[in-house]
């Protein structure tokens, strides 16, 4: 591709960019910036207004927690014994040597390949035409 469908290309990706980016700033405006002016209520949150609220609202943020997982009871702790001294293990005995093994047999010599035929004479090649004459070339005057 020359330089000129390069640019073409960038140009109408920057105007894609900046259509998508106009219809997200569009849906952002669209949408209240507060769950509670659409009566919408979320557990914690309260507002003390159900204006459509495009600022700081006054919001308490209460926790009531209904969880079902208690905490586990502390356990007392027990007294640490120490563990008894252990004894050394016995030293275990030497292994006896393993023996010697035996030589292995020489191997037997290969056989001798067979003679290979000579390859017959390759027949002459064709003589070659004569090249034509070239031009002479005009004396270069450097």
């Amino acid at each position: 591709m020359d330089a000129k469908n390069w640019v073409a290309i960038g140009a109408a990706s920057a105007l894609s960019l900046g259509v998508v980016a106009a219809g997200a700033v569009t849906t952002a405006n669209a949408l209240p910036l507060v769950a509670g002016a659409t009566g919408v209520q979320l557990p914690g949150i309260n507002l003390t207004s159900t204006d459509d609220v495009k600022g700081t609202p006054d919001i308490a943020f209460d926790v009531q927690s209904d969880s079902i997982v208690t905490p586990s009871p502390t356990t007392s702790a027990s007294p640490l014994t120490p563990s008894p001294t252990s004894t050394p293990s016995p030293v275990s005995p030497v292994s006896a040597q393993s023996p010697v093994s035996p030589v292995s047999p020489a191997s037997p010599a290969s056989p001798q390949s067979p003679q290979t035929p000579p390859s017959p004479a390759s027949p002459a090649s064709p003589a070659s035409p004569a090249s034509p004459q070239s031009p002479q070339s005009p004396a270069s005057n450097d």
